[in-house]
């Protein structure tokens, strides 16, 4: 018998904005023309705890981001304790972190969840500890390389909970993990992260730009989605701004 889910609620939070090239998120789509574009990252209230999928970036990669010309919109009140605190939740109370990848835009807040369980992929810890050179400055140790956390690294598709399934999805890097999390009401969810970055790459079959693996990428892309059709789930790409600001999703209640 199909367990029932342990979500309750799930939270989009908003990890500030930056412009980036449209041609590294869509493969053959505007080279060379940027555009703002979203981190968000995730809360979830579960039976067993409260559960981030990514952490968004740290203050610290703020002044490298103005000088690379990425018009960062990434203040304090982006960093994870703060978005947290909107929900009425301390970082304290985490009990578990998922993490699509070990970029640094969505590992650099870890280090406030000393106590927590960390989910990656095996591969991808390999990737983010030896990385090749063109993907060498998307990974930074200091954000994952945290005294006292509690790693599980995993070797494919795994639950984490019933209602929180990591979904190995490579090709923007070697061990990318999307989420699907099931929610009482409102069903199944695909969270792709940088699977499919703008809401583009999912309805035209397109792969990042900026991938570890191009055909990787566009295979996941079409995973993803067919997760999505399959379980009637709605897939929400990675960073795109506008996907999040229509639906007014930041710091909303899924239940």
């Amino acid at each position: 018998m199909r367990e029932k889910t342990r979500v309750r609620r799930m939270f989009v939070l908003d990890g500030g904005s930056f412009s980036y090239d449209v041609g590294l998120m869509v493969h053959g789509m505007d080279l060379g023309k940027k555009q703002p574009v979203a981190t968000p990252f995730y809360a979830f209230d579960t039976e067993e705890g409260w559960f981030l999928y990514d952490t968004g970036w740290p203050q610290e990669a703020v002044p490298v981001l103005e000088a690379m010309g990425w018009q960062p919109r990434i203040g304090p009140e982006n960093a994870a304790p703060e978005q947290l605190k909107k929900i009425g939740v301390e970082p304290s109370e985490v009990a578990g972190v998922v993490l699509s990848h070990l970029h640094v835009d969505h590992a650099g807040g870890l280090l406030f969840f000393p106590q927590a369980r960390v989910y990656a992929q095996k591969d991808e810890m390999a990737c983010a500890r030896h990385p090749v050179t063109f993907q060498a400055l998307a990974y930074q140790a200091q954000t994952f390389e945290v005294p006292g956390l509690r790693w599980n690294l995993l070797e494919g598709d795994t639950m984490i909970l019933p209602g929180l399934a990591a979904v190995r999805a490579p090709g923007h890097t070697l061990g990318l993990q999307a989420l699907v999390a099931e929610l009482p009401e409102s069903g199944c969810f695909v969270l792709c992260a940088d699977a499919a970055y703008l809401v583009e790459n999912l309805e035209r079959d397109l792969p990042a730009g900026n991938a570890w693996n191009a055909l990787e990428s566009f295979y996941s892309v079409r995973r993803l989605k067919m997760l999505g059709a399959l379980l009637g789930a709605p897939c929400f790409p990675g960073h795109d701004l506008g996907f999040f600001d229509a639906g007014a999703r930041f710091a909303r209640a899924f239940c």
